[in-house]
């Protein structure tokens, strides 16, 4: 009697554990926007100039960026900016 008892519970507790919902997922990157891989580079940065001007291979992608870090970059001038330091593809 006493092992019927000991498992029933824990049959109880398995269902428990089993039934509980799901974590959720992730919520999908929402900023993630196709950019074509056209290379028509830009120069972005601030109106302010507070932000370095960064250079993004297009403007879909400098709006990723500004998406993705809660940044509001704007296309400085067409071109890479001056002075080299990479270019953002994605």
């Amino acid at each position: 009697m006493r092992t019927t008892f000991f498992l029933l519970i824990a049959l109880a507790m398995a269902a428990m554990v089993l039934a509980s919902p799901a974590k959720e997922k992730p919520a999908k990157n929402t900023c993630a926007k196709a950019c074509s891989f056209d290379y028509t580079p830009v120069c972005g940065g601030s109106k302010d100039g507070k932000d370095k001007p960064l250079s993004f291979g297009n403007s879909c992608v400098l709006e990723n960026y500004n998406c993705e870090n809660q940044k509001s970059l704007v296309v400085l001038s067409q071109g890479e900016c001056p002075g080299g330091g990479g270019v953002r593809l994605a």
